[in-house]
């Protein structure tokens, strides 16, 4: 498994790549885009931290990644794109590929169709947004030109495994540390960029506002634990809208028996000081795995490390797959 980091500048390469990162994440954000939409990112992140300015920046940070053998993705994953916005992705599709970035992280199917047409050079990887619950949906994404699928953050190991155990060959990636947002990516329609002072108080954040989860299964198909984390962050999330270090690290262990290709790191706009720490933190994990730990074992050297490095205890509320935690209360 190789660790996912995400990448601002050309200064972060070399430290990241030493510090563990096996691939990196990116976008640009040119003014002519947010003067143009100043409240639609072209990549989910608002102005600001989080991007790279120019495409020849990107395309010398490229090149001292692809020196140290570490591939680099470009962000576009929007949900959808408009059809006036496609003379300016056009020049950032032209743009990451002369900096020769490695694949394109999308969402908006008709980019996706777009970029096949045009016989773009870089790969397909299918972000987070696109929603991939079932297998089917992966074969879909497979049919269309796509080489890599992000798993959504509320699928459950279990699930994770079904999914992988039908789907067509493809590599697939997970999240494992930051945002462990409440809700749906691929099913949010909140711009990140409202989240700015200059905007009414009503858009400041609508993250947070109030709204309630009911678990409605009725044959129990929903661990407790997970039912109760659900709510739970839910509630944190509404007050104050905290991504207190969230993790799945615990799960590594069966991510590497489902061949599971990547872990990613959330954290564009980050100080390098957090991306280093991340990075280091899952590098030390994956030594581990090297030495073929059981799963007992495993995620108590895991969860050890987790409180070393960020000063906290593990937390349910703040836990990827709190179905692990639960097995670890039961095997107490």
């Amino acid at each position: 498994m190789k660790i996912l980091s995400p990448l601002d500048s050309i200064e972060e390469v070399d430290s990241l790549a030493r510090a563990g990162a096996g691939e990196f994440f990116c976008g640009v954000l040119e003014d002519s885009w947010y003067e143009k939409y100043p409240v639609i990112s072209i990549n989910r992140r608002p102005a600001g931290k989080g991007h790279f300015r120019r495409f020849d920046d990107l395309k010398e940070a490229v090149a001292k990644a692809h020196g140290l053998g570490i591939p680099v993705y470009f962000t576009l994953n929007e949900h959808y794109y408009t059809q006036a916005q496609y003379d300016l992705i056009r020049r950032y599709l032209d743009g990451a590929t002369g900096a020769g970035v490695d694949a394109f992280i999308l969402t908006d199917f008709g980019l996706l169709q777009f970029i096949k047409e045009q016989r773009y050079p870089a790969a397909m990887h299918i972000s987070t947004g696109g929603t991939v619950f079932n297998w089917r949906s992966a074969a879909f994404f497979k049919q269309l030109g796509a080489s890599n699928i992000t798993f959504p953050r509320h699928l459950s190991i279990a699930e994770i495994e079904t999914i992988t155990a039908k789907m067509p060959p493809v590599d697939t990636t997970v999240f494992v540390l930051n945002s462990r947002c409440i809700n749906i990516d691929g099913f949010c329609t909140f711009q990140h960029g409202l989240a700015r002072k200059e905007v009414p108080p009503m858009f400041k954040n609508a993250c947070m506002l109030p709204f309630e989860v009911q678990v409605c299964s009725s044959d129990q198909s929903l661990p407790f634990m997970r039912q109760a984390c659900m709510i739970e962050r839910q509630r944190i999330w509404e007050r104050v809208h905290v991504d207190d270090h969230p993790c799945g690290a615990c799960a590594l262990w069966e991510f590497k028996k489902l061949g599971i290709g990547s872990l990613k790191v959330v954290g564009r706009g980050n100080p390098i000081e957090r991306k280093l720490c991340d990075v280091n933190f899952l590098k030390t994990l994956l030594a581990r795995l090297d030495e073929s730990p059981g799963q007992a074992e495993f995620r108590s050297s895991a969860r050890m490390l987790y409180t070393a490095t960020y000063k906290r205890a593990c937390r349910a509320a703040m836990c990827y797959y709190p179905e692990v935690m639960a097995a670890q209360q039961e095997g107490s």
